[in-house]
């Protein structure tokens, strides 16, 4: 089964964004610093397993020098020190493993995004599907679908789409790109 690349892209851009934070705690020396870190390796590590990334092999490998500082016998200084020495010496490097992870897969949600964009507006503009305020965004997501999969002008481009996307992100993709309102409105029938 495929595993949803959009929501890998959402999660770890999430896990990201909370590096500056992680960041701040060590700077003000938080006493939850370390174990924020580590908690942090480790909700990734998982994150990236679970889409079968080797990438999580990486930050297991980082979080491991961090825990290294407790086999050391011969250094001199408390356990803690050491190991927030470390884990601050590391934060770059933690952040170049999981954004080099993200890159390519964000990357092709980007392209999706705008594949999708295209797609959607050259729909729109053929006023070939119609809003109607009555049906939720799901039922105009698949007539719009449905036309780009079996208009002939439009096969190529929903090919490319559906070579980076699997069929359940493309759906979530055309939802969060969907501007109903650049569609023609519905008119009542008499």
């Amino acid at each position: 089964m495929l595993r949803s690349k959009l929501q890998l892209v959402r999660q770890m851009s999430d896990q990201l964004l909370r590096v500056p934070s992680l960041v701040r705690g060590f700077e003000r020396k938080s006493p939850t610093a370390l174990d924020d870190l580590l908690h942090w390796i480790d909700a990734s590590e998982t994150l990236l397993s679970g889409h079968g990334l080797v990438a999580a092999a990486d930050l297991a490998g980082h979080k491991a020098r961090i825990l290294a500082a407790e086999y050391d016998e011969q250094r001199r200084g408390t356990l803690r020190r050491r190991q927030h020495a470390i884990a601050i010496g590391l934060m770059h490097e933690l952040q170049l493993s999981a954004q080099d992870a993200l890159r390519p897969h964000a990357a092709k949600v980007q392209q999706a995004r705008d594949l999708a964009r295209q797609l959607l507006q050259i729909v729109a503009q053929s006023g070939a599907v119609h809003y109607d305020p009555a049906n939720d965004i799901a039922t105009m997501v698949d007539q719009v679908w449905a036309l780009c999969t079996g208009h002939e002008q439009l096969k190529p481009l929903a090919a490319q789409l559906r070579a980076l996307l699997s069929s359940d992100d493309i759906r979530l993709l055309l939802v969060e790109e969907i501007e109903p309102l650049d569609f023609p409105m519905q008119t009542a029938s008499r």
